[in-house]
């Protein structure tokens, strides 16, 4: 038995932050019904895709192991199909606009009234009210915003790969979700969590932030050194980069012995952090010079070996290889829509017995309506008429 076994996810998201959060509920065993727009979907599930293939990449990555159920939520018919769909769920997740499911009569309260134990998170750009609340938000937007596209120099800002706050505000709400199921098996009560996108940011940056908050100091809280502590920076190797975070005197001692270094390691000018720092530029110089002639993937093995914190910088493809994440159970095998045999990524935790993992492949616009119907006692005369109506 997994840990969400026989919990009920209503999922009115779209895109990535709302999907990513059910995504990691499914993992868990949760049932999550994902409703779609009639025809169309999920906004991800044409975006980017590869041709020939029935969804995108971006969809394919947060919707496996769903429930695909297409409702008109424009239709009173269709909104009907959800409110008889929240009667039986623990879980709604949504992302519409902030007030919009309230205007169609699917927000806290009026869903409520219909399942008093509902756990009800609503995901936004900057939560559900204020000033801010109605203004768009997305992954980029927000990484502006917040600071996280300044490096702290003059350079043009830059986004970073992947989606990280649409993911990490997933994370959020997954664990906002998870604490609201804990408090309700204590007080049976249901409950609503307004997560902001913006306020997520703030949370994956604390440590920068709490630095500004300290001193005051105008530093970039994603990245507040900017490579200037030459042992914990970049380096060219002679097939690649290797990255070394070497903070403290045992690291430093322990680097200096595996690239055979015995002269850095008794220079004066070298003799602890303080004294590195103030001499980065000849020391950068000295460590460029000495590692140019090594490989990074033994060098990693090395110093990781010797205790030294150190990693090969590797692109995604390389990444995938590395054997831990399939011995971990990292990678899990899945179906994309139409059948191609894919890989997802797993929760990222383990346990020692029911673990998470994938509870079917990755669905078909609608694959699960008519069986959904049914089970909320639409019969087939019924579910011809909801689809002759466009409600479904």
């Amino acid at each position: 038995m997994r840990a969400l076994d026989g919990i009920k996810v209503l999922d009115l998201t779209h895109a990535l932050a709302g999907p990513f959060c059910t995504y990691q509920l499914q993992l868990l065993g949760a049932e999550v019904i994902k409703v779609e727009k009639p025809g169309v979907g999920d906004d991800f599930r044409d975006f980017a895709r590869i041709p020939g293939w029935d969804a995108s990449p971006s969809f394919i990555s947060v919707n496996g192991g769903k429930k695909s159920v297409t409702v008109n939520l424009k239709s009173e018919a269709g909104r009907e199909v959800v409110r008889k769909l929240a009667e039986t769920a623990d879980v709604v997740v949504e992302n519409l606009r902030p007030g919009a499911a309230r205007e169609m009569g699917l927000g806290f309260e009026d869903l409520k009234g219909v399942n008093r134990k509902l756990v009800y998170c609503s995901i936004s750009g900057f939560g559900q009210s204020g000033e801010m609340s109605r203004w768009p938000a997305y992954d980029h937007t927000i990484k502006a915003m917040s600071g996280m596209m300044w490096d702290g120099g003059d350079d043009v800002p830059t986004q970073a790969r992947g989606f990280s706050v649409d993911c990490f505000s997933g994370y959020v709400a997954f664990a906002a979700i998870l604490s609201a199921l804990l408090r309700r098996e204590r007080t049976g009560e249901g409950q609503l969590l307004d997560v902001a996108m913006l306020d997520a940011s703030f949370v994956l940056m604390g440590v920068g932030m709490v630095r500004q908050l300290i001193t005051g100091d105008d530093v970039s809280p994603i990245q507040p050194i900017a490579h200037d502590r030459p042992t914990v920076a970049p380096y060219r190797t002679r097939d690649g980069w290797i990255w070394l975070s070497g903070n403290f005197q045992n690291h430093w001692e322990a680097l200096c012995k595996v690239i055979g270094a015995p002269e850095l390691l008794s220079d004066p000018r070298f003799a602890d952090v303080k004294s590195r720092n103030a001499h980065t530029a000849e020391l950068k110089a000295a460590l460029a010079d000495k590692l140019k002639d090594f490989s990074a993937a033994q060098l990693e093995k090395d110093l990781m070996a010797a205790g030294c914190p150190a990693a090969q910088v590797r692109t995604s493809r390389d990444a995938l290889k590395i054997p831990t994440l399939a011995e971990r159970g990292m990678l899990a095998p899945s179906q994309a829509p139409g059948g191609r045999d894919i890989t997802l990524i797993n929760a990222g935790f383990v346990t020692d017995a029911d673990g998470p993992g994938l509870s079917g492949p990755v669905p078909a616009l609608g694959a699960d309506t008519e069986a959904v119907l049914k089970g909320l006692g639409y019969g087939a005369a019924d579910t011809a008429r909801l689809k002759a109506e466009g409600a479904v």
